[in-house]
């Protein structure tokens, strides 16, 4: 492996040269720079990051830790949208990124392993499930600087980014209902798991259906599965023929959700849209090609994702700012999965 030595003679400069081109420092002449460049090209040289962070106290990445269990579709389009922000804005600002997902056969996975190896200078949780109370507390005492996005912990020393599910959860409920739907059912997560996006879209949902309705939601048109395809289209097997009257619409707490709903149809003897509407949640479905397109809401995924990432970064470079929460707007996307009655 080249040294920095080797550059230094190979381009006819000092070793401090070399340092100043490798830093990005002024005080260096352009013609210098190129020739630095060059030898730095031919000798393959790498500069060592365990050096840099040595002398500046800093690793120039960043973790982001996560309970997302990889190979389980309906998570990680969701997860896949955040961390393609958090990329731009890590390219942006010269940085990098540690993924520290979860193992499910390891309950006692450390999340915050990295930063006590002083691999990362701070973390991002993509809160798929809320953050433990044994990390938040670790953070909290040791001071490290972190964001979440997904979830809004009430913690002094924890930033957080998320979309105003809740109200969206309302108003697609009311734009179902505006349709003519007047049997709305809701598709959404088994009490078992935890995620705050769905239980604030079921939230809103369900405070839109008292207004309208002057009573709670009908149980029986609160559907739940697990996040898997299987789950959900045996849970639709399930709940809508024990449905009276039968629901006309479906709003499904994620578009893998809808996917998955869609899918189950056709063996029910059930057409999307002439016999139920089908809405869904997150945005992902507008990549996809569907007979017919899919009415959803779209979060504004990679967005969060780098607004996360600089809100981090700037805590890292100065701890002592105030604590930031920021809530986006969800859109809704009309298709032609949401028919009028």
């Amino acid at each position: 492996m080249a040294t920095q030595k080797e550059v230094a003679k190979l381009a006819g400069v000092s070793f401090i040269t070399v340092s100043r081109v490798v830093n990005n420092e002024g005080n260096v002449k352009e013609e210098t720079r190129r020739r630095v460049q060059e030898a730095i090209r031919q000798l393959g040289y790498f500069p060592s990051h365990a050096g840099k962070a040595l002398n500046s106290g800093r690793n120039n990445t960043i973790g982001v830790m996560t309970p997302a269990r990889f190979g389980e579709g309906m998570e990680n389009a969701y997860l896949m949208g955040i961390l393609r922000g958090i990329e731009l804005a890590c390219h942006d600002r010269d940085q990098d990124i540690l993924l520290s997902p979860m193992s499910e056969e390891d309950p006692e996975f450390d999340f915050l392993r990295p930063y006590r190896q002083k691999k990362v200078d701070g973390m991002i949780y993509v809160g798929l499930k809320k953050m433990p109370g044994e990390l938040r507390g670790e953070i909290a005492e040791r001071l490290i600087p972190c964001v979440v996005v997904g979830d809004r912990p009430e913690y002094d020393h924890l930033s957080w980014i998320d979309t105003d599910n809740e109200r969206a959860g309302y108003e697609t409920t009311m734009r179902i209902w505006e349709a003519g739907h007047r049997v709305i059912a809701f598709h959404g997560l088994d009490p078992d798991f935890f995620n705050a996006n769905i239980a604030d879209r079921e939230r809103g949902y369900r405070k839109a259906i008292r207004e309208l309705t002057g009573k709670d939601a009908d149980e029986r048109l609160v559907w739940r599965s697990d996040y898997t395809r299987s789950g959900v289209q045996s849970s639709v097997r399930e709940a809508y023929p024990r449905c009276d009257p039968r629901p006309t619409a479906v709003f499904c707490s994620t578009d893998n959700r809808a996917i998955a709903v869609l899918s189950v149809l056709p063996e029910l003897g059930i057409r999307c849209p002439q016999d139920i509407s089908i809405v869904g949640f997150d945005g992902f479905i507008r990549d996809i090609v569907f007979e017919p397109s899919m009415a959803t809401n779209e979060q504004p995924l990679a967005e969060m994702g780098r607004r996360a990432a600089d809100i981090l970064l700037d805590h890292i470079e100065k701890p002592d700012l105030p604590r930031r929460e920021i809530v986006f707007p969800v859109a809704f996307v009309d298709g032609e999965s949401l028919a009028k009655r």
